[in-house]
């Protein structure tokens, strides 16, 4: 029996005391064991937002206002979100909402007039400025604004054609593209299907990529230029471009491979045939980096039948080089997504949520072109997670002893508990997931536990793949930090034994790992554990 009150109240106790990480932990205890439970999945928002991280923040205040629509907490935690980020009609909308629950707050009315003009319908802040000033008559500010805006003769605007939203997005996410990164934007910009936008957004580089992508924005006006002054990491910028897009289809670009002029025109076909086809690629020339033709990649996926519980299985048993990641998606099924972040490879999770929404269609003509520009010679696993997971997302890195393939595969498994399938095909799902990560991944696991196993038996909690950064003595001096890492290694391993419960060093591992978190929870008193009988 899980003891949500007694946690909600820890953890909001730690919070008010400004211990936002320790509070995070029963928060995140509350989820896990009750997934619906709105009220931590806020709290969990506000932490986050607060820590800067306002991704991750939408993610939760939104799961939370999902199961809670009319809860005043969330409507203006969303909106305070949505304001601070500037995305003045959702701020309006959410400050609608909450207003709605709670006409007598000025303050809030004068953030929904204000994003009214921010937005540019200063009209429709005149009658929310005088409810303002009629609850509280004394704001010299609003009253100066109020009069300014009444003093704007209305203007009769001639008719205008409404804004041209082009067919296609293409969303390039780049950092430091150096010489390749003209040719990935010429074979966009000269593909044969012309209604297109191209999104770059360059992640803080410091070679001469924005110099090159000016120079594409003045020379043609499909293309949009955004900087960021610093590295927001790999998914961040990926889900920028998306965040950016306006258009009903949409697609990722990198700046490394190459498309054939026909490649877009091509994919439209299956598309305009079926409205439940989510995303449609076309066959792949591989080259290596020296730009030698290496062969047509084999990466055809039996993915377009109409069962969602067929499509699943089969891009999981069939997914390889993730060249499909780079086709064209329908933009309404692409943005329902909610699994990124979930695991390192978050395009593998994030194409077996698609085939979960629509059918993913391959069409034979190899028109896509990659070039393995990566350094694939790595000399040792660690090696090779250190390397995806600094050109990737480093929190991963950061998270200490870790399990990339056994966090992946129990992704799978979140994705389908989640998702809309009836109970015995989520069932019969989860067994394909379990056998298919055991066959396909099974060296990979086996080595991330193992190498976990001596760790924890040499009573390393928390320790990088890059071995920079471990703990093994100093929890006597960062107790609660100590108690937060040991936590989250807690669930890995509960995550890992429900794919191998027969081994038992695991299971001992996992019994080792919980008694010192009882030992280090005792040892303190800032967390008490329930304890339940």
């Amino acid at each position: 029996m899980h003891h949500f009150k007694e946690d909600m109240t820890q953890g909001t106790e730690l919070f008010q005391a400004g211990k936002l990480e320790e509070a995070r932990v029963f928060f995140e205890q509350i989820v896990q064991a009750n997934p619906l439970h709105y009220e931590a999945l806020n709290n969990l928002g506000t932490i986050l937002y607060m820590q800067g991280d306002n991704l991750s923040s939408e993610k939760y205040y939104q799961k939370a206002f999902s199961l809670k629509e009319d809860d005043t907490y969330i409507l203006s935690n969303l909106a305070d979100l949505y304001f601070n980020l500037k995305q003045w009609k959702n701020a309006a909308s959410f400050l609608e909402r909450y207003l709605h629950h709670t006409p007598g707050d000025y303050g809030r009315l004068n953030k929904l007039a204000l994003a009214y003009m921010e937005y540019g319908e200063p009209p429709q802040a005149i009658p929310v400025l005088e409810r303002s000033l009629e609850i509280k008559p004394d704001q010299e500010n609003i009253q100066n604004i109020l009069k300014t805006l009444k003093s704007i003769p209305p203007v009769k605007l001639a008719p205008t054609r409404r804004k041209h939203v082009p067919l296609v997005s293409v969303g390039l996410p780049v950092y430091n593209g150096g010489q390749l990164l003209p040719q990935a934007i010429e074979s966009i910009l000269s593909q044969d299907l012309e209604d297109l936008e191209l999104i770059i957004s360059d992640n803080g580089s410091s070679d001469q990529t924005e110099e090159i992508c000016r120079h594409y924005q003045r020379r043609d006006r499909r293309v949009r230029y955004y900087r960021s002054d610093e590295n927001l990491g790999s998914l961040t910028n990926f889900l920028n471009v998306l965040g950016l897009s306006t258009s009903p289809f949409f697609m990722w670009a990198s700046h490394d491979d190459l498309r054939e002029k026909t490649f877009m025109r091509a994919c439209f076909p299956p598309l305009d045939r079926d409205p439940s086809v989510a995303l449609v690629y076309p066959r792949t020339k591989v080259f290596d980096i020296n730009s030698h033709f290496l062969g047509i990649a084999q990466d055809r996926l039996l993915t377009d039948q109409e069962s969602a519980q067929e499509r699943f299985k089969h891009l999981i048993w069939e997914i390889g080089m993730c060249n499909v990641f780079y086709g064209i998606y329908r933009s309404s099924m692409l943005k329902k997504i909610s699994s990124w972040g979930q695991s390192l490879f978050y395009d593998n999770l994030a194409l077996a949520e698609i085939a979960l929404s629509g059918k993913i269609v391959q069409i034979d003509e190899p028109l896509f072109i990659r070039r393995l520009t990566r350094n694939y010679n790595y000399y040792s696993p660690d090696d090779r997670n250190v390397q995806l997971m600094s050109e990737g997302e480093s929190k991963w890195l950061r998270e200490g002893i870790s399990f990339p393939h056994c966090r992946l595969a129990y992704a799978h498994l979140e994705l389908l508990n989640q998702s809309s399938l009836d109970d015995s095909e989520k069932e019969t799902l989860m067994k394909e997931v379990l056998k298919c990560f055991r066959t396909r991944f099974g060296s990979q696991m086996t080595y991330e536990i193992d190498r976990a196993i001596t760790l924890i038996n040499s009573c390393y909690f928390y320790h990088q793949w890059d071995q920079k950064d471990f703990m093994k003595d100093r929890f006597s001096e960062t107790k609660v930090l100590g108690s937060f890492h040991i936590t989250g290694l807690q669930k890995r391993l509960q995550e890992t034994l429900f794919f191998f419960p027969e081994r038992e060093d695991l299971a001992a591992a996992y019994g080792k790992v919980c008694n010192e978190l009882i030992k280090l929870h005792r040892s303190f008193n800032i967390i008490k554990i329930p304890v339940s009988v």
